[in-house]
């Protein structure tokens, strides 16, 4: 059990990468079709019970190459130096409602697949992408947050352009690899000014040495904007119609959580990463702002 938190990626991961050799020693397209949905199967029973383990026992700590899983802090050190993974009510709730959207997916693929080529390449981005949100979701450590935040743009890239022999969805995943290059981009030197003040990547540590300088306020800066663009926000929601209109609805529907998952990284960032020197009320109203006009102003314009 106290190996969850790293199964429920690690067995997607794993799948993605056994799927193309699958499709090289056998004919059954039915068994790479049972290798990602099982794979899927598998996370969302992870994490119903992880949640479960948060909710009975509080938030649960994965340290990946500690003596003990639990092991945040080595003998001697005043702050975490490995990646760890974080796992509290909100992050198991955002994840079990991710990989839930993404069983539904892979399912609903089973048909799609049939129809198109390609089906060991679709199934290794769509897992890819799965992981990608689900890194997102679980890990407490910025950089690595940056490393998930890529890998699932570069796998939702690929698959908004899956049919690309169809312009609009090739001009789809263009607008929307600008869009993640860009918001990668501003994530990336966000963590270079928080990791050359503080010394540290881990969520937890930053936030306990906080001092809202003027770096400080310019990351900041950068992680909301970014995020707000990576999860569609207005008025940064340019790249949205596009990708969602074009993608295959399958990956569709996991692309709308990929999105969520980066409305959760701007709220750890506003609420848990700055939230001890700032305003709750303040940076709630902003979310609140952010909220209202991409409800009206979003859907007025999809009408």
């Amino acid at each position: 059990m106290e190996h969850l938190p790293i199964l429920v990626i690690a067995i997607p991961l794993f799948a993605a990468f056994v799927i193309p050799i699958i499709g090289k020693v056998s004919n059954s397209k039915y068994l790479q079709d049972g290798v990602a949905v099982g794979s899927l199967l598998f996370s969302v029973i992870g994490m119903v019970l992880l949640m479960k383990r948060v909710a009975a026992l509080g938030p649960q700590v994965y340290v990946f190459g500690a003596a003990l899983p639990s092991l945040t802090l080595p003998s001697g050190m005043k702050f975490p130096i490995r990646i760890i993974f974080e796992v509290d009510g909100m992050s198991a709730f955002m994840a079990l409602s991710g990989s839930i959207a993404a069983l539904a997916g892979a399912i609903y693929s089973i048909a799609y697949t049939s129809r198109e080529t390609g089906r060991d390449r679709f199934y290794v981005l769509f897992l890819l992408m799965v992981v990608g949100m689900l890194g997102m979701e679980l890990t407490g450590d910025i950089f690595n947050f940056f490393v998930f935040l890529e890998i699932s743009s570069i796998a939702s890239v690929a698959l908004i352009a899956f049919r690309y022999y169809n312009a609009e969805s090739v001009e789809a995943a263009i607008k929307y690899m600008v869009v993640s290059s860009l918001a990668a981009l501003f994530v990336l030197v966000a963590v270079g000014f928080l990791y050359g003040k503080y010394d540290a990547l881990n969520f937890a540590a930053i936030a306990k040495k906080m001092e809202f300088s003027w770096a400080d306020k310019v990351a900041l800066i950068l992680l909301v904007v970014s995020l707000a663009l990576k999860c569609g926000a207005v008025p940064l929601h340019m790249w949205l119609p596009d990708a969602y209109a074009e993608a295959p609805a399958s990956v569709t529907a996991v692309l709308v959580s990929v999105s969520q998952a980066s409305l959760y990284g701007l709220f750890r960032t506003c609420f848990s990463l700055f939230g001890i020197k700032m305003s709750t009320l303040t940076v709630g109203w902003i979310v609140i702002v952010f909220g209202v006009l991409s409800m009206f102003i979003g859907v007025t314009m999809a009408l």
